[in-house]
């Protein structure tokens, strides 16, 4: 065989292992796909290729050890084709956790499954035959180079997040996190999925001697309800809550859409707010919300079929979420993608429901997080990513996540409606967010103001539900523009699905007759704080 066509398997095979980072962004389209994270993945990419290949003489024997990155490379290539998802932490942890549901998976997508594993196996062995005799010089100075420029890479974007406010730990985990390069990043993914399970481990081992004794009346109903977790969407950015700019005309034009608009989180920090928007416990009780386990649970004690799925990372830094996670019955994620790619999942979920099966579907979203032009499609960039100060463009793109939003709720609305079933949805987000809002000029969240406290909620019932329970309709709507916290959700939707159990508060719940405004207290950056801390009350 002629040298060049040696040298063309070596490409080939280079190519091959590079080509889920371009396959997923070529997949999604759009120039707001070619960003800083993009850059930074597929310049570690080629580093790391050109390392591992300048130190080897015998290109057939360097193949022969990447043989697992091939196998990790076939598997992104399939998420990517069947999911739009890359291989990342959560889908690692999916399977060194959940067989069984990794084989019904695998089952349930048994053909491209098998065309992956067929072109795996023609591309790896054909490049093997072809370089099987090739020889080359080891090239120390690129291989040196390309070493030095990877840890200034991993070192300058660690520094950047130190000098963000992130400790050195954090700091570190971000980077892993993100570091989703072709082949290698499979290895990062991989050690944060081992460190997320040692430290599920201890999760679980506290609290797997918790139940609720949950109960429910039994009935041949159908009932439906979606929990969709909304990530960094402030109120003032709504037009359903009176924004100037028409951001949410979907919502605002859907009967049967109930604002919540005096929400407030029980902390800017996603670690904390989400596993507290999910617990019967206040925020004041932190050490019980860690070792009691969510209303997932009770809604599992009770015969509900739950679903977690999630356009967010599963990350060793998202603390307790992995764990409320795992008490789902499935799980799927999709954190490469838009929050889009979970609308086919649901609509999925739904067709296949039996008649008289009952849901909790939960949806972790991305919504309006950093960076936001990353949040949505080109079609959606409706107030432009353009203007004349750094805010004015910013503030476009944060509010274009808001109209994705908006699409995003009312499609998985429409597919409720479809049902003619006994269903709600619920959607609340984490926390708000700074947009440069003022003097200070401050950005993202975590910081407790009055922009990143108040929390864009709302909360839709179906005919059906309305017509079987009027007086849990006609409580939510003379509750709803109360003082209101994260707090209220897990009690509110246990009694909307007539789940008891002895943890249940009807006076937290704005579906009873019951209901109680009560203190709201948040958490910022470790510290408890009450309401007469807070920097405003209501949304301005």
């Amino acid at each position: 065989m002629s040298r060049g066509r040696q040298w063309l398997a070596v490409f080939a095979a280079n190519a091959f292992l590079i080509s889920p980072l371009l396959f997923h962004v070529w997949g999604k389209a759009g120039a707001q796909t070619f960003d800083a994270l993009f850059a930074f993945n597929l310049a570690t990419s080629l580093l790391w290729l050109v390392l591992v290949n300048a130190l080897a003489r015998r290109p057939l024997f360097l193949h022969l050890l990447l043989a697992p990155l091939y196998v990790t490379t076939a598997i992104d290539l399939f998420l990517i084709g069947t999911f739009g998802a890359r291989l990342s932490t959560g889908y690692v942890t999916i399977a060194m956790t959940d067989y069984g549901d990794t084989g019904e998976l695998m089952a349930a997508y048994s053909r491209p499954v098998l065309i992956t594993a067929v072109v795996l196996l023609v591309v790896y062995l054909s490049c093997l035959f072809g370089m099987r005799e090739l020889r080359k010089p080891r090239s120390t100075r690129w291989a040196v180079t390309a070493a030095a420029l990877l840890v200034s890479m991993y070192a300058a974007s660690s520094g950047y997040n130190v000098a963000s406010g992130q400790g050195v730990e954090r700091a570190l985990l971000d980077v892993v996190g993100k570091e989703q390069s072709s082949p290698v990043g499979a290895l990062f993914q991989g050690s944060l999925a081992l460190q997320m399970r040692i430290q599920a481990a201890e999760f679980r081992r506290v609290r797997k001697t918790h139940s609720f004794g949950a109960t429910k009346a039994t009935s041949p109903e159908s009932e439906i309800y979606v929990w969709v977790i909304g990530e960094s969407s402030r109120p003032q950015n709504w037009s359903l809550f009176g924004y100037a700019r028409d951001t949410t005309p979907r919502l605002r034009a859907m009967p049967g859409v109930v604002p919540l608009p005096d929400m407030l989180t029980t902390a800017p920090h996603t670690s904390f707010a989400v596993p507290s928007m999910l617990s019967l416990r206040p925020i004041t009780d932190w050490p019980s919300i860690v070792a009691e386990k969510s209303v997932i649970e009770a809604f599992n004690e009770t015969g509900f079929k739950t679903y977690w799925l999630s356009a967010q990372a599963a990350d060793s830094w998202a603390g307790l979420i992995p764990q409320v996670a795992l008490e789902a019955s499935r799980r799927r994620y999709f954190d490469s993608g838009y929050d889009g790619a979970l609308i086919g999942e649901v609509r999925d979920i739904l067709v296949k429901a039996r008649p008289g099966e009952k849901l909790l579907i939960v949806l972790h979203t991305k919504g309006s997080h950093f960076q936001y032009a990353r949040r949505y499609p080109l079609e959606f960039a409706r107030f432009g990513t353009t203007g004349p100060t750094p805010r004015d463009k910013l503030v476009s793109e944060y509010d274009n996540t808001i109209l994705y939003t908006d699409w995003f709720l009312s499609e998985i609305i429409a597919a409720l409606e479809q049902r003619k079933a006994r269903s709600a949805l619920l959607y609340a987000s984490d926390h708000g967010e700074n947009l440069l809002d003022d003097d200070r000029q401050l950005l993202g969240h975590a910081l407790g103001t009055r922009y990143d406290l108040p929390t864009a909620a709302l909360l839709w019932l179906s005919d059906e539900l309305v017509r079987s329970q009027p007086g849990k309709s006609q409580a939510l709507r003379a509750h709803a523009s109360a003082r209101l916290s994260l707090s209220n959700l897990p009690h509110s939707m246990l009694d909307l699905a007539g789940i008891e159990t002895t943890e249940l508060d009807r006076r937290q719940s704005i579906f009873s007759p019951s209901f109680l405004p009560m203190p709201r207290s948040y958490i910022v950056r470790g510290d408890l704080r009450s309401e007469a801390a807070l920097p405003v009350t209501s949304p301005p």
